[in-house]
């Protein structure tokens, strides 16, 4: 208890405790017999193998010893490597829940993590439960990248005092230089659930900037050459679709293919592909000046794109997105036409990666795609004659990344996006190059940026620029960093990418505080304080200053806590709501509180909850947010999560009309609303999973948004308001603005890994997306009226099947 309360004074001082950083190392041993890969461990040369033990905590005790015993070994044939490893426990004590792909649940759970260049710039990570549910991630230096799979093979099993975790990772699944000695990076990772302590065979101090700069070394390995890396993953796919009565059916089919050119780099095709399958968009009713930016749940935009999202610039969901002209057909119909089909999806013909690094470092990464024209087909009701409105031209989607690796994981980057279209729709390119950079033992970070924004629509192109500069102390219990960021009003990355204002510079500053030692009830405490000013770059003028402030912490019984503070101290200009260039609307002044509870996971029983409450300068404005989500983990095959979300906005301000085709656009007057919004959230999750192959997940989302305005006002040129003489009604006495939104969602999938990269799923979905001007019903009768809807349903079967090149050539030669 002494020892903790030195510890608990030192952390507070900010100095660093327990372990130093130390490079492990292990050898490993060449074998010649065939492994039964059975989490058993019986081949004779696993008792001869060098191990890895002795593991450090990173949480909760920063640099403690691991409470429980592991011993891994490994070897490796001219094929693969072979992990096993022996995490020592109690039988009644593990925690063996089993969980989909790529969640480790509530198991505990055994990884390793590879860096076969030992530059601390990338890291193959592999782990499995102790259910025996495999996770696969890709470390970069500044994320984790958990959409990224690979085909290996793993099997545990459990004994009275221990489970086995026994793996083999095939040479194909890894990325490693041409030379006849190899040297890696590499570390050992261990999870003990119910005491949440994660620990590792090579010291991962929390106060580092992350885990792959932090790894032991593994030597040994002679004599192996990359195998070719080529597999095709080809599929077939079946929907039945039903809407208000018609239904239709549709069969596909196409292909993925992955091709090692090199030891480094990697070519990724797509053919035809087939994103039906993929989750709902979580949608939402959008009342302010800016898009939407929804995830990206396509598996081919998400896998192995780290390099591509470096510098921010792609947002994939444009690739295959809505058409660029969807939004324009109405205008150029008639009162006699009607509009019979809008597509509100480009289709994608094909898209290709190609990535990797150079033995000096260098990354280098090409995606390009293309789509299909998309048309709108409207019919002359009189004359029963149709024609078509072109709504997007046939498309290319290019991106450009040169990525320099240097001491201590700084990087150099360069970036282009280019979109080309066919035909007089204009064209857009971005370039962008950035250094990050970290002084010696990574105590320090500077950062730089600049980008270039190019729109070709005329004989002149239309330039916009944008830059940053950062300088941060990244090491240690107190952290700081102060960012600059300037755009001009031209700069323009929406074309591949995603942007929501530009014209505006800003200055931040960050305090962060972490204590990664228990002190008292604590486990863990970190603390955050951010403050920024904003102007406008064109005309130079005041935009906003912020002030934000937060702590976290974690207690010793595993439950989490949180309290925040968020205020404008001065009425800040808004230079977007009123969505009329120029026009700025003076925003109120405001104090925000929240805060968040979360119980322990680990329990059969836990609950999340949240809470916020704003209050502005006007009397009767004020904003409150409340949530509430319970999980119940039935057993160790079920586990079900309900939440719920509700917001309610008293009246809160924000354009309601803007349109006058009777005065210039700069003449102007926005008139802004009063309104009272209540948006209620609903959500219900359940998995039942049969085995660590084999799963059932449901996803229902009800979101219910209703707005009321209460009054309307004009806005003058110095962003306050005037009485307008505008009610917001129309002929008949009904509201123009009123808004009731629905948008009632479910995706249900069962899923099969019948081989290793080979899989079945069949899903259901169904939707209803509604909206009217009727506001006076409560959420159950607003539920009630839901279900008169028509929906839609789709029940699709999708079938692919992983052939991998080497080793499918090795099983023909063995025979």
């Amino acid at each position: 208890m002494r020892d903790l309360k030195w510890l608990a004074l030192i952390s507070l001082l900010g100095f660093a405790t327990y372990s130093q950083a130390i490079d492990n190392v292990l050898n490993i041993q060449r074998i010649d017999e065939k492994v039964d890969l059975d989490g058993e461990l019986n081949e004779a040369f696993w008792s001869k193998a060098s191990d890895a033990s002795n593991f450090i905590q990173n949480t909760p005790v920063a640099g403690a010893n691991s409470i429980r015993k592991t011993v891994v070994r490994m070897a490796y044939d001219n094929s693969a490597l072979y992990i096993g490893a022996e995490m020592f426990d109690e039988r009644d004590s593990m925690s063996l829940t089993l969980s989909q792909r790529d969640d480790p649940g509530n198991a505990d759970w055994f990884g390793v993590v590879i860096d076969p260049y030992h530059a601390g710039t990338i890291g193959f990570a592999f782990s499995v439960t102790s259910a025996g549910v495999q996770i696969d991630e890709l470390h970069q230096v500044n994320s984790i990248d958990n959409s990224w799979n690979a085909v290996w093979q793993s099997e545990v099993s459990i004994k009275e005092d221990r489970w086995i975790a026994e793996i083999k990772i095939p040479f194909s699944a890894l990325r490693f230089p041409k030379k006849d000695m190899q040297k890696w990076g590499i570390n050992f990772m261990r999870n003990v659930r119910r005491k949440r302590e994660l620990s590792h065979w090579n010291y991962y101090n929390p106060q580092g900037i992350n885990l792959i700069s932090q790894l032991g070394t593994l030597e040994g390995i002679t004599g192996v050459e990359s195998p070719v890396r080529l597999s095709l993953t080809p599929y077939v796919s079946g929907y039945i679709e039903n809407y208000d009565g018609s239904s239709g059916y549709t069969l596909n089919g196409g292909m993925d293919l992955k091709y090692g050119l090199n030891e480094a780099f990697t070519l990724d095709l797509t053919l035809v592909p087939d994103f039906g399958q993929v989750q709902f968009d979580q949608q939402v009713l959008n009342l302010s000046p800016f898009e939407v930016q929804f995830n990206e749940n396509r598996q081919f935009f998400t896998e192995g794109t780290e390099l591509f999202n470096k510098q921010s610039l792609l947002y994939s969901r444009r690739v295959g997105g809505v058409p660029i002209n969807y939004a324009l057909v109405n205008a150029q119909v008639d009162s006699n036409e009607t509009i019979i089909e809008n597509p509100g999806q480009t289709q994608l013909i094909n898209a290709t990666k190609l990535s990797g690094r150079t033995k000096k470092g260098t990354g280098i990464g090409v995606f390009n795609a293309i789509t299909k024209p998309m048309e709108a087909i409207v019919e002359n009701k009189e004359k029963s004659e149709r024609r078509r409105i072109e709504t997007a031209p046939a498309t290319n989607y290019n991106v450009f990344v040169l990525d320099q690796n240097l001491k201590h994981n700084s990087t150099v980057t360069f970036t282009n996006t280019n979109v080309l279209r066919n035909g007089s729709t204009y064209d857009a390119n971005v370039s962008a190059l950035g250094g990050d950079f970290f002084t010696n033992g990574q105590r320090y970070n500077y950062s730089v940026y600049g980008a270039l924004s190019q729109r070709y629509e005329n004989a002149e192109p239309q330039l916009g620029y944008k830059t940053s500069a950062k300088i941060a102390k990244t090491r240690g219990n107190f952290l700081w960093s102060m960012t600059y960021n300037e755009s001009n009003k031209t700069y323009d990355q929406n074309d591949l990418g995603f942007q929501t204002t530009n014209n505006l510079r800003n200055l931040s500053a960050r305090i962060v505080y972490n204590i990664y030692e228990p002190f008292w009830r604590f486990y863990r405490v970190r603390t955050n304080f951010i403050t920024s000013y904003a102007r406008l770059v064109d005309p130079n003028e005041f935009s906003s200053t912020s002030v934000y402030a937060s702590i976290i912490g974690t207690f010793r019984n595993f439950m989490t806590a949180s309290l925040w503070l968020d205020a404008g101290p001065t009425r800040n200009h808004d230079w977007f709501e009123p969505r009329v260039t120029g026009r700025f609307y003076e925003a109120d002044r405001f104090l925000g509180v929240g805060g968040f509870l979360s119980s322990d996971y680990s329990k059969p029983f836990a609950l999340d909850m949240t809470a916020g409450l704003y209050s502005y300068d006007e009397d009767n404005r004020f904003d409150c947010t409340f949530s509430v989500s319970p999980r119940f983990r039935v057993n160790d095959q079920l586990m079900i999560v309900l939440a719920s979300d509700i917001e309610y906005n008293r009246n809160n301000e924000g354009v309601a009309l803007t349109q006058n085709f009777e005065v210039p656009v700069e003449e102007m007057n926005p008139v802004f609303g009063k309104r009272d919004r209540l948006t209620v959230i609903n959500r219900i999750s359940a998995d039942y999973i049969f085995t660590n192959r084999m799963g059932l997940t449901f996803t229902l989302r009800h979101y219910w948004s209703k707005v009321n305005y209460n009054s309307f006002f004009m806005l003058n040129e110095l962003g306050q308001f005037e009485g307008a003489i505008y009610d917001g009604m129309d002929d008949v006495g009904a509201s123009l603005h009123n808004t009731n939104f629905n948008a009632f969602t479910i995706d249900m999938v069962y899923r099969w890994v019948f081989a290793p990269g080979s899989e079945m799923t069949l899903v259901w979905k169904n939707s209803i997306f509604a909206s009217s001007g009727s506001t006076n019903e409560s959420y159950f009768q607003n539920v009630n009226n839901l279900i008169e809807f028509p929906a839609t349903n789709s029940l699709s079967l999708k079938i692919l099947y992983y052939i991998d090149f080497w080793e499918t050539k090795q099983r023909l030669f063995s025979n």
